[in-house]
């Protein structure tokens, strides 16, 4: 099975080629192409509003030396480090959802695992992994540059997660 730095190492790739520097035309920034949202998440950044558009008009709160995106760009270790974070927030979104209920079935020819729920997560979020899940793989979302989260479902099944997810 493949490993938890294997799943991070690979999802790095499909974001980014593995760039740490990486900035696109949303604002999505480094190897994991990691929104405001995200960042908030992982606890190293704040915004006094609740409107996520990776603007980046808030600040960043000194997280492993990290005070600026510039700073967030240029710290590989920072990035993992959040990376990590907000994957084991991720499960918990997934789990409040009840997408953990799923593992183990099949839909549309793909195992349901962790690995693959985080993944779908990563690209769209919680809400739109269960709402792939509910309707059996009918409803298939796809983020703004045609990426469905039925492909990060199926590319990322089968990677040893269990560190983030407690053993599931």
């Amino acid at each position: 099975m493949k490993t938890l730095q294997q799943f991070l190492n690979d999802l790095g790739a499909r974001e980014s080629g593995g760039n740490y520097k990486a900035f696109n035309r949303y604002g999505y920034a480094g190897k994991y192409q990691m929104g405001e949202a995200a960042l908030i998440d992982a606890g190293y950044y704040r915004k006094p509003s609740r409107r996520y558009n990776n603007d980046w008009t808030g600040e960043f709160v000194g997280k492993d030396n990290v005070r600026s995106l510039q700073d967030f760009l240029n710290t590989p270790r920072a990035q993992e480090n959040a990376q990590i974070i907000f994957k084991k927030k991720q499960w918990g979104y997934l789990k409040a959802v009840g997408a953990d209920n799923y593992l183990g079935l099949i839909i549309n020819e793909i195992l349901i695992t962790s690995s693959g729920l985080l993944a779908g997560a990563h690209l769209k979020g919680a809400g739109a992994v269960i709402e792939y899940l509910k309707s059996h793989g009918k409803s298939i979302s796809k983020d703004a540059f045609g990426t469905s989260i039925e492909s990060y479902i199926k590319h990322f099944a089968g990677y040893d997660v269990s560190e983030i997810t407690g053993g599931r």
